[in-house]
């Protein structure tokens, strides 16, 4: 992949990481006002303990992908400095596949998640 198409790459990740963290808050307090609801019932309790671990583990995972992300950016930029004078955009850099495999990971298992909650949503209903 060209270099410039990494930078870009790398900004719409930040970005999408961003909303992945905004979504995680608003399933925060959907779990806070089921666990309100339900305060007596102690069979959901193992499910409310699974999301919260759940949400705790991705805010995590979003933490580190953004710090990831952030040293890439600065290697990036690095060598983009270096190849300056030798015509860089002629270059194909692609070794951050496995950046891109970790990302496309969380985003497989994120999605996985949303869906797993709203189902446990609906059943609280």
């Amino acid at each position: 992949m060209p270099i410039k198409n990494l930078h870009l790459e790398y900004k719409f990740w930040i970005v999408e990481l961003n909303f992945y963290k905004e979504m995680l808050n608003i399933f925060q307090s959907h779990l806070e006002n089921i666990t309100m609801e339900h305060q007596g019932n102690k069979q959901i309790r193992p499910q409310i303990e699974h999301f919260q671990n759940q949400f705790v583990l991705q805010r995590e995972v979003i933490d580190e992908l953004k710090h990831d992300l952030h040293i890439s950016e600065k290697q990036l930029a690095s060598f983009t400095k270096e190849m300056s004078l030798v015509g860089y955009e002629f270059e194909r850099l692609d070794n951050h596949a496995s950046m891109r495999d970790k990302f496309l990971t969380f985003r497989k298992i994120f999605n996985e998640l949303k869906e797993e909650f709203h189902r446990f949503e609906g059943e609280q209903l």
